[in-house]
Formats: C-alpha cells, sequence, structure tokens
C-alpha cells in the first residue's frame, strides 16, 4: 500500500471548499461538522489527497478512503489532545511532539476517564522520555522497530545517553559503541 505523508504546509495551499468538505465527509461516512472540527493542517492533507489522487478504479477508491481516514483518525486524536491539554496544563505542543500511539493512549484514556491526572503525566513523562528513540535508531543502524521492542529502561538508558553525547561534529564512533553494548546487554 502506497502511505501518503504530509506537513500540512503546502505551497499554496488554499481553504478546502464546501464541494471538498461535503465529497470527504461522503467517503468517510461521517458528518461536515466532524472535518470542519479538524486542525487546518489534516483538513489541507485531506484536500491535498482528494487533488491528488484520481479515482479510477476500486483499488484507487480504497487508497484514497485509507488515507482519508488515517488523517481523520489523527485529527481525532488531535482534538482530544487538546481537551486532555486544557484539563492537564500540559501544553499542545508536548502533547503533539509524542508518538502517535502515546498520543492514542492518552486521549483513549481520559475518554474514559479523565480524572487520572497522574496517570497522563506518566504517559506523557515515559515517551518523552524516549522521544529520540528514532535518531538512536539512524544513529547505530538498528531498526526503530527493534529498538521499540527492548525494556523501557533499556530505550531510556539509550535515549540518554544520546541526548547527553550525540555531537553533531563527530563520528560518534564511542557513542555508538556504548550504545549497541546497551542494547546487547
Amino acid at each position: 500500500m502506497v502511505r501518503f505523508t504530509f506537513s500540512g504546509k503546502q505551497k499554496g495551499a488554499r481553504k478546502m471548499t464546501n464541494e471538498q468538505l461535503a465529497k470527504i465527509a461522503e467517503i468517510l461516512g461521517v458528518s461536515e461538522d466532524s472535518i470542519s472540527a479538524m486542525d487546518d493542517d489534516v483538513k489541507k492533507d485531506m484536500q491535498t489527497l482528494l487533488e491528488t489522487i484520481s479515482i479510477k478504479n476500486d483499488t484507487d477508491k480504497k487508497m484514497l478512503f485509507d488515507e482519508l481516514d488515517r488523517l481523520w483518525q489523527k485529527g481525532s486524536v488531535y482534538i482530544g489532545l487538546a481537551e486532555v491539554a486544557k484539563s492537564t496544563g500540559i501544553t499542545i505542543d508536548t502533547l503533539r511532539s509524542l508518538d502517535y500511539e502515546t498520543q492514542q493512549s492518552i486521549v483513549y484514556e481520559y475518554m474514559m476517564d479523565s480524572s487520572q491526572m497522574a496517570r497522563f503525566y506518566d504517559l506523557t513523562n515515559k515517551a518523552l522520555a524516549v522521544v529520540e528513540l528514532d535518531k538512536v535508531s539512524k544513529l547505530v543502524g538498528v531498526s526503530l522497530h527493534d529498538l521499540r521492542e527492548l525494556p523501557h529502561s533499556v530505550q531510556e538508558r539509550v535515549c540518554g545517553a544520546y541526548a547527553m553525547e550525540y555531537d553533531p561534529d563527530s563520528t560518534n564512533t564511542e557513542l555508538i559503541d556504548n550504545i549497541r553494548e546497551m542494547i546487547a546487554s
């Protein structure tokens, strides 16, 4: 399957028309209001998809639906994150910086019981402790998936080492060796 990624900041992006809004809502089977409530970047990405993918067959139709649905889910999570931010005092920028899986967990748990403030802070802090795992993956040549399979304490240690010792003007050979040793043990 082809996966589209957008920044939401396409050059010359126009505001979504009412016709586009209606078409996206129809494709997804949701209300136009649910699309209108989405973050502007998500709406721009949806608009770009609608303008980019030409429907020639059922495969194209399914691909458009799948990609729009993925963006709709992401937009729904962002709406939930805004509620969490208001309720907890955790900044929306911090919540948006977390990996998508953690964002989903926080929103889900908030919807189940919004009074569990300590849990939201715990989830956020755990995710922030390993936020640079993708950079570690690139540095040491180990897949992000494999690093995520490690115990969380090891993930935190390798991210901590990376944050403290990474030098953009160095080969980081010693750091790479240290991190690989942490991963192996």
